[in-house]
């Protein structure tokens, strides 16, 4: 909508106004902060009058932005200040030439920038007056201090003759009359120029506005009957982004079935997955169904309206449930169901899983086309899901084949690793760390001593104790195992994991001596988990410890050897599980 002229030009008044008090406060305070460099650490004389007219300028100016922020003020009003702030200013700037003025041309100088400013500005008329003001006071200053009727004031005594030479003093001032008229008559021209600049600018824009507009309605045209095939792919690229941001199955099924809901309106939803085991659709996510028939309802891949999906492959919508004969009902489950909308998830050209929706009004051919689009977005992402979670599971299966080997060298750790892990995911659980840091830890907890396959045999089923240098041997341990598992990529976030698993929370730890927070966190947990479970194992050169001995070595170690906080919640989960009878802790 457009803006009132009037109340357009009262705003632009208004920040003009604004914007000039509030830069003459800046600076007339640069001009009071040089005066008084000038008077005391030059020692120039400045009189306390100069001082006295630029406070009262800046509290004029701070003022007058103030009450123009704060107070609605008129636009005739506006006008006026806006014009007498002009003459406010010639009346500062005589009173400065007056106090600073020696040879007479200098004084001009303090009048050019209101000059010039009022002529780009102001109308012809203000800026005319300002001009002749500004000559005027320029003259009365000058004449009055050659008649003696006020006393001539300067900073620097050089030329005081001059104020007595009249043939001097009326030739500056018809020089200087003519240079303020030159002044503003330039200011005005270049005024005049910008304006028609403006003027043509705003023609150009008028026109522009004018033909854009035609273009706008022949493009409204076109742009309704490409909307929908526009939302169409902005939905898909969405949903693409979405579902391609992670590899978890779960969540990936909870995207599909969000949007699918968001794409169709439907009142329920869910998303049904092939297990081969089984041989049945099972419901995987859900949208509004009951506990009762998420657990319940199951197809066998040729029964009911799954079997019409898996043969045709492709959707299958039925607008009247109670008339089709592909759908019946499952005994002792309450449906609910109006219309029906199932649309088949095709993976290396199987059907594995179903997208069913229900809802009281049609689903439009769009929506099944969209849906269709959409399914065979969802069925890649779910493939390489289900991929990257059997490569997952590959690989943690040959990391615990490393573990192993481990325990085939030193048989006193023979279950070590996975308890450690047990231990190690629970307190990673309750000290609330993400998915990723927890996976992290648990390929962590089972390689924690790979390093140990770089230690002899003999060192590490010695029953009679270590000497110094078999001692220094085993503590390398962690480095051969970060060395290890450097070249392979998929671990290389665990690697300070390993290499500080036997840091001191007080710094005296091997092998770098860190302390503190310095220690990454999971190392802190693996140390407290790998000490207990060390504890509570029988050793070449002790047996086990009785599960109050192992607890008082953790308190006792508290703060010194391990993490706090660490200890604090390990030793939460155990009062927890004292029942078990000294077992590992259960997920």
């Amino acid at each position: 909508m457009n803006q009132n002229p009037k109340s357009e030009e009262l705003e632009n008044i208004k920040t003009k106004l604004i914007t000039v008090f509030t830069y003459r406060c800046i600076v007339l305070t640069f001009f009071f902060i040089t005066t008084l460099i000038l008077k005391y650490f030059f020692h120039i004389h400045i009189y306390n009058e100069i001082y006295i007219l630029i406070l009262s300028w800046f509290i004029l100016s701070y003022l007058s932005q103030y009450i123009l922020k704060k107070r609605k003020i008129y636009l005739k009003t506006l006008k006026k200040v806006d014009f007498i702030h002009y003459i406010i200013g010639l009346l500062f700037m005589t009173g400065v030439f007056y106090y600073t003025g020696d040879v007479l041309w200098i004084g001009a100088i303090f009048y050019v920038f209101t000059i010039l400013y009022v002529s780009i500005l102001s109308t012809p008329k203000e800026g005319l007056i300002i001009t002749f003001m500004a000559i005027t006071f320029f003259s009365l200053i000058v004449f009055l201090e050659y008649l003696g009727y006020i006393p001539h004031k300067e900073i620097i005594k050089f030329t005081p003759y001059l104020y007595k030479d009249i043939q001097y003093i009326i030739g500056t001032i018809l020089v200087i009359s003519l240079v303020f008229i030159f002044i503003f008559l330039t200011g005005k021209y270049f005024a005049q120029m910008l304006k028609q600049k403006n003027d043509e600018l705003a023609q150009a824009k008028k026109k522009l506005e004018e033909w854009s507009n035609k273009l706008e309605g022949k493009i409204k045209l076109r742009t309704n009957e490409l909307k929908k095939s526009k939302d169409r792919l902005s939905i898909l690229y969405q949903i693409s982004r979405s579902i391609s941001s992670t590899l978890e199955l779960d969540d990936i099924l909870k995207v599909i079935l969000d949007f699918s809901v968001k794409i169709s309106g439907a009142n329920r939803g869910s998303v049904m997955l092939f297990n081969e085991k089984k041989n049945v659709f099972f419901i995987k996510a859900a949208y509004n169904l009951s506990k009762k028939i998420i657990r319940k309802v199951t197809f066998a891949k040729d029964e009911n309206t799954i079997g019409w999906v898996v043969k045709n492959k492709k959707p299958l919508y039925i607008k009247d449930l109670e008339q089709d004969k592909r759908f019946s009902k499952k005994e002792g489950i309450d449906y609910k169901l109006k219309q029906l909308l199932m649309v088949p998830i095709i993976i290396e050209g199987e059907v594995k899983g179903v997208i069913n929706l229900d809802n009281n009004t049609s689903f439009t051919t769009d929506t099944i086309s969209l849906l269709k689009s959409f399914s065979e977005q969802a069925a890649v992402t779910i493939n390489n899901a289900r991929l990257y979670q059997k490569i997952q599971d590959s690989y943690f299966e040959i990391v615990k084949a490393l573990a192993q080997a481990i325990e085939v060298k030193d048989p006193y750790t023979h279950g070590h690793s996975a308890r450690v892990m047990e231990y190690a995911v629970q307190i990673a659980q309750k000290l609330g760390l993400l998915e990723e840091e927890i996976e992290s830890l648990r390929y962590a907890a089972i390689l924690h001593d790979i390093g140990k396959i770089g230690v002899r045999g003999i060192i590490l089923n010695n029953p009679n104790g270590l000497t110094t240098e078999e001692y220094d041997e085993v503590k390398r341990h962690p480095i051969i195992g970060e060395n290890i598992i450097t070249p392979i990529e998929l671990l290389q976030p665990i690697r300070p994991l390993i290499r500080h698993h036997h840091e001191w929370y007080n710094g005296k730890g091997y092998p770098d001596g860190l302390s503190g927070e310095n220690i990454p966190l999971g190392a802190r947990i693996l140390a407290v988990a790998d000490a207990y479970d060390a504890m509570k194992s029988d050793r070449p050169y002790r047996k086990t410890l009785t599960e109050e001995t192992a607890i008082q070595e953790l308190k006792r170690g508290n703060r010194t050897q391990f993490d706090p906080k660490t200890v604090e919640v390990f030793l939460e989960l155990l009062k927890q599980n004292l029942s078990r009878d000294n077992a590992p802790l259960a997920n």
